[in-house]
């Protein structure tokens, strides 16, 4: 069995594949805290304080008007109200890694991360509690399997007392798939906290998604006070790692996972269909305005649309390397982070893809643009400042060269 994608795992599907960042996601979970050789459990043992936090291992930035906020290894949060130019560190309750923050608002905010762990904050990102954790996801998996296979049983009931054999058939057939999710929900709580969180995304104050390993995903319409196991409402029987969830229209939603998953809503996430993928390899991640998506992910594979997933065009990076995270900046371009320091730039159009490395730079797991106008990379080596005023796609420059 495969071990989580992108944000917490080594991708066994691609070893060909350079330092993804997943991998260092699993290389996070050997940094447990010890104390006088007594375990704490890290869902419970509040982040260290550090000068240096801004410095490690980081796999999420977002910009919330003038602020940024990260996100990353040992629980760390760091924000800052400069562009990036200075950080300080946030209170955090936990110290598990953490791989996905979001604001829907100035002040409300959500991160999420390993061992199921959910984090909300009321002030900008300063100050965060505990929503949500493994051992809750586990016994809401639980319970939502137990009624499916109960309602499994009914339906195999009834199509006995039909006597039509294809219904018949079709029930056990349902009644089998369920009855293998109850035991493999029932090991998953044996066996602890252990499911990631990868992404998460609110629409507003109130309503919201978690979404990770093996097709976990949960919803809540209170602003996280109760989360619901939402699993059973995507088309996703293989349990696909997923690994980016974001709004593609006004009341539209798409979701990328393992295998080329594309998984789209059209009622605000309450029911989900699959898309046909152009691709059947991994993908990390997707960036939108309205219809006009972009899905990118292993092997520097990166596709546009303009019709919201209907149709999809390749677009030619002129690199192998793995695509992690991406934006659109306000001048409606495009600019896609990834391994070995690569940088894609791309154009309004998503045409002319202008693909270049970063100096001394490994793995890049997200990226964002400041208030200033500089770009913001997270990743292996911390926070990097990017300013690529006056880089333009269609000249030859290349910030290998000191141009930036």
């Amino acid at each position: 069995m495969r071990f989580p994608s992108i944000r917490n795992r080594i991708v066994t599907a691609a070893p060909h594949s350079t330092l993804i960042k997943s991998a260092l996601f699993a290389i996070s979970l050997m940094f447990t805290t010890l104390s006088q050789a007594q375990w704490l459990d890290p869902l419970e043992t509040p982040a260290l304080s550090t000068d240096r936090a801004h410095e490690s291992l980081l796999l999420d930035i977002t910009r919330i008007g003038s602020r940024l906020v990260a996100v990353g290894a040992h629980g760390h949060i760091v924000y800052s109200d400069n562009s990036g130019k200075s950080w300080q560190q946030a209170r955090t309750p936990a110290s598990v890694t953490l791989t996905a923050v979001y604001f829907p608002s100035a002040t409300k905010g959500w991160a999420v991360g390993h061992d199921g762990l959910i984090l909300h904050s009321n002030d900008a990102g300063e100050s965060w509690v505990k929503q949500f954790d493994g051992y809750l996801a586990n016994n809401a998996i639980v319970k939502g399997a137990r009624a499916y296979k109960e309602k499994a049983i009914t339906a195999l009931d009834v199509a006995k007392n039909s006597g039509d054999a294809t219904e018949i058939d079709n029930a056990e057939m349902f009644l089998e798939n369920v009855t293998y999710a109850l035991e493999d929900a029932q090991y998953d709580k044996e066996s602890g906290s252990t499911k990631p969180f990868l992404d998460v995304w609110f629409y507003d104050a109130k309503i919201g998604f978690a979404v990770g390993a093996y097709g976990m995903a949960f919803h809540t319409r209170d602003g996280g006070k109760s989360w619901i196991d939402w699993s059973a409402n995507l088309d996703n029987n293989d349990r696909l790692h997923i690994n980016g969830i974001t709004m593609v229209g006004p009341r539209s939603l798409m979701i990328v996972g393992e295998q080329g998953l594309i998984l789209r809503s059209d009622n605000m996430g309450k029911n989900w269909r699959s898309l046909p993928s152009p691709y059947e390899g991994s993908l990390f991640g997707l960036t939108a305005k309205d219809d006009d998506v972009l899905v990118f992910g292993l092997r520097g594979n990166l596709y546009h649309s303009v019709d919201g997933g209907i149709q999809w065009r390749k677009v030619h990076t002129d690199s192998e390397q793995s695509l992690m995270a991406g934006i659109t900046k306000a001048d409606k371009s495009h600019v896609l982070v990834g391994n070995g320091g690569s940088l894609i730039l791309l154009n309004r159009r998503s045409e002319d893809a202008k693909s270049i490395t970063l100096p001394a730079r490994t793995t890049s797991a997200s990226v964002t643009q400041a208030p200033d106008g500089t770009i913001v990379i997270v990743g292996e080596a911390g926070i990097e400042r990017i300013d690529t005023k006056g880089l333009v796609i269609d000249e030859a420059i290349t910030m290998a060269e000191g141009n930036f």
